[in-house]
């Protein structure tokens, strides 16, 4: 009970929510285009360049910061029934695994790579 005392409710509210409408905003825009599975990619990629443009001209709230921390350390466990899942598609794949195992870390690592470096430089 003492450890609810320490949570920070008004930034988690914000930051799940400045999530959740981007999300939402870009899923809506993209499916008046047609290609509403493009939402999310959107909707992260305009949040980043907001939260950029934001950052050049002012300094971003540090309860905000430390929240995103907070909700990136423990949003691994997130990922682990889409582990469970792929592993039962890699199975079923047969001489195609190369393939996929060099696009999934491709595109897992490049990502993780650069926001490594940005986040070694802007933290």
């Amino acid at each position: 009970m003492e450890r609810l005392k320490h949570i920070d409710w008004q930034a988690w509210i914000a930051t799940l929510s400045i999530i959740i409408i981007f999300r939402e905003t870009s899923v809506w825009v993209m499916s008046k285009f047609n290609h509403p599975e493009l939402g999310n990619l959107v909707g992260l990629i305009s949040l980043l360049i907001l939260l950029s443009i934001w950052r050049k001209f002012k300094k971003l709230p540090a309860r905000l910061v430390d929240t995103n921390n907070k909700l990136m350390k423990e949003s691994g466990f997130a990922f682990l029934p889409i582990c469970a899942g792929s592993l039962l598609m890699l199975v079923s794949m047969g001489k195609e695994i190369p393939l996929f195992l060099f696009i999934l870390c491709v595109s897992t690592l490049i990502p993780l790579w650069v926001y490594a470096k940005m986040a070694k430089k802007w933290l």
